[in-house]
């Protein structure tokens, strides 16, 4: 991974706290706590982990066991070791949307309409406190406020659009909803893949294709892209519009690779990355009493 995103304008930024806020209509976001301090990372250096964990905290809010406080609390801790998923960048069809009047949308999860004014987009991702943003026609400006460190957040130039940068502000909040519905998608497509191989003999040809078709419903949000030139060659350079992207395609990388791929243990359900590709078992102790369950 690190190889082929060699060269990728993938910082993303975490905080050191979150809290879950209100709306008065009684919707639940996710957004930096009022003293959490903000810290630029490369999410490239950490995908499998991130990958990983994302697909484990979709399992738990699969899981009809655990409550919405459990389920909410996961995704908080997920937030705090990578920060939030970036949704405001990743659902339109363009990451940079100011210069328009509307945004445009392809189908997703989380908005039904093909389109909607950027003022009204705007305010799903910032339902408490506003950006000083002065927007006429095509032309914006942005003020950024706040302390010395989020200032500097929203000055980080890297080729990507200024809303992208927005997403790293403490104002910026994502529901909390969505963002379970976004865990729960990934874990669903482990979930696919571990039940098609392991009942695959036993499966009528219409449950074969059923499979096959949630699979292909599986989104492909990816990075964008652009050519960059060096004095002996030219070179890929990666732009990541949201975590969440980034998350995607590591995840479906992971369900297709040989060498380590993301399985879900035969025995606790775990997802765990395996060393082999015929793994299925997430330890040594699942393994045996696996074993100890088939012998009896």
């Amino acid at each position: 991974m690190n190889k082929l995103f060699k060269y990728a304008n993938s910082i993303w930024v975490r905080y050191s706290d979150y809290v879950i806020t209100e709306t008065s209509d009684g919707i639940k976001y996710l957004q930096p706590a009022p003293n959490a301090v903000p810290k630029p990372y490369d999410p490239v250096e950490e995908f499998e982990n991130i990958a990983l964990d994302a697909v484990s905290v979709g399992q738990l809010c699969m899981s009809q066991e655990a409550t919405d406080s459990e389920k909410q609390e996961a995704i908080r801790g997920f937030a705090l070791k990578y920060g939030l998923l970036g949704i405001m960048t990743a659902i339109p069809t363009t990451p940079k949307f100011l210069p328009y009047e509307n945004v445009f949308f392809p189908k997703n999860h989380f908005i039904r309409e093909e389109s909607m004014t950027v003022e009204k987009y705007m305010d799903e991702f910032f339902p408490f406190k506003k950006l000083n943003i002065r927007k006429k026609g095509s032309e914006y400006s942005w003020d950024i406020e706040g302390g010395k460190e989020v200032v500097l957040l929203g000055m980080l130039r890297d080729g990507r659009p200024d809303e992208i940068h927005m997403t790293f502000q403490r104002e910026y909040a994502e529901r909390l909803d969505w963002m379970e519905e976004q865990f729960k998608d990934w874990a669903f497509n482990l979930m696919v893949v571990f039940f098609y191989y392991e009942d695959k003999d036993g499966l009528t040809e219409k449950q074969k294709d059923f499979h096959k078709q949630s699979m292909a419903a599986f989104d492909g949000l990816t990075p964008t892209y652009h050519i960059g030139l060096m004095d002996d060659r030219p070179y890929l350079v990666w732009n990541f519009n949201s975590l969440l992207q980034g998350i995607q395609l590591m995840v479906s990388m992971m369900l297709t690779d040989d060498s380590r791929p993301i399985r879900m243990c035969k025995n606790c359900g775990k997802a765990f990355i395996a060393r082999r590709h015929r793994d299925k078992f997430c330890s040594k102790s699942c393994s045996e009493e696996w074993k100890e369950k088939t012998d009896s």
